[in-house]
């Protein structure tokens, strides 16, 4: 009897194995304690897609001079190899991914094919690196002394275990770094302050995307006056996470950009449109084939799979706001021989360059962290 071929696919289906001790790490409710099988050429097409990407996004215009940081680009996987799902401009996860990484067990030691160190694992360094270059955008030549981290009642938030990791991360590395809510923030003489400690860099974690709430003003107007850099800011947020924009790689003006990277995106890009009034009829006979996002929607809010939309539903969407993009399913994993989790990958970016990759187990019509075995999850890359 021939052994089984023991690549990503394979092995997402038949490996049980748990990669992390959860009674023994911090932090234990973020994680799945299963890790995920990916096949290298499934990620190079993901790197592919990311710089190709993000060339065109060089012909949109950002006024801003930040980049953002933490970037995330959140794929499914199919038979036509990865397809992008949605793009986040503060995306959770990757300090929880650099931590957990440094916990996890070996899986299946000496497996053919497996990539124990594929250059895609997340590094403190490069991450610390990657907050000196976004802050070096705006002010080259100066230190960055002093990061807040901001977030609306950062105490009661669901990832301020992570915010603490950025704490002590940037802190390991002689940069200062408080964690606040936007209330504390002030501007005297020209200079932006928490409280009483003057800052040089805003790590922003709110959902206020626009900074357009009264809690934000202060926030805003850093920003707007480059008082500090501000990242991901507004201008960033438009450019990457709102989902309109996906609708011009498959528009007629896509014409005008350059066609090779424009293949590489839309091979991994499902076709995406706008909802309009000329195509809802039709959008609406043909509703299985789709799936249904607020253009400026974020965590899985206001999204419905075409399968399940009531008309009720559907006259909200219609009102206007939404993009369709073509349903890919996503696939499962076989974590147990009686449990299948659905699951994405998700590719943390700065500036286009990979900081490092995490799977997500969920159960439901979007991912979440309620899921038994679920959570994020190691990525283990196969040839």
């Amino acid at each position: 009897m021939s052994m089984p071929k023991l690549n990503a696919e394979y092995l997402n289906e038949h490996c049980h194995c748990s990669t992390l001790d959860k009674s023994k790490i911090e932090h234990a409710h973020y994680f799945s304690q299963h890790p995920h099988f990916l096949s290298l050429n499934d990620l190079h097409q993901m790197q592919a897609f990311i710089e190709a990407h993000e060339r065109l996004l060089v012909g949109l215009p950002l006024p801003t001079n930040e980049r953002g940081i933490f970037n995330s680009y959140d794929f499914h996987i199919s038979d036509n190899g990865p397809q992008l799902i949605e793009i986040n401009t503060n995306a959770a996860g990757a300090l929880l991914g650099l931590h957990a990484e440094k916990e996890m067990m070996q899986c299946c030691e000496g497996m053919p094919g497996y990539l124990s160190h594929p250059g895609f694992a997340f590094d403190s360094g490069k991450i610390v690196e990657m907050f000196r270059r976004e802050f070096a955008l705006r002010f080259p030549g100066r230190p960055l002394v002093r990061v807040a981290i901001v977030d609306e009642n950062p105490r009661e938030q669901f990832f301020y275990s992570e915010f603490v990791l950025v704490q002590q991360m940037l802190q390991s590395h002689a940069i200062d770094a408080v964690i606040v809510a936007p209330e504390t923030l002030s501007i005297r003489e020209n200079i932006p302050y928490a409280n009483e400690l003057p800052l040089d860099f805003i790590y922003n974690r709110l959902t206020d995307f626009a900074l357009d709430q009264p809690s934000s003003a202060t926030l805003r107007q850093i920003y707007e006056q480059g008082l500090a850099t501000v990242s991901p800011n507004p201008a960033v947020h438009a450019l990457y996470a709102n989902k309109a924009n996906l609708t011009l790689f498959w528009s007629d003006t896509a014409t005008n950009m350059p066609q090779t990277d424009l293949a590489t995106v839309r091979a991994h890009l499902p076709e995406t449109i706008f909802v309009t009034a000329v195509n809802a009829d039709l959008l609406w006979s043909h509703k299985k084939e789709w799936f249904f996002k607020p253009v400026d929607g974020y965590g899985g809010k206001g999204v419905y799979r075409g399968d399940k939309l009531t008309s009720k539903v559907w006259q909200h969407i219609i009102a206007g706001g939404y993009i369709a993009q073509r349903y890919v399913a996503p696939r499962t994993r076989q974590v147990t021989d009686a449990t299948s989790l659905k699951y994405d990958v998700r590719v943390y970016t700065y500036a286009g360059e990979i900081l490092g990759l995490m799977a997500r187990y969920y159960q439901g019509q979007t991912t979440n962290f309620r899921t038994e075995h679920g959570g994020l999850a190691g990525v283990q890359v196969m040839r």
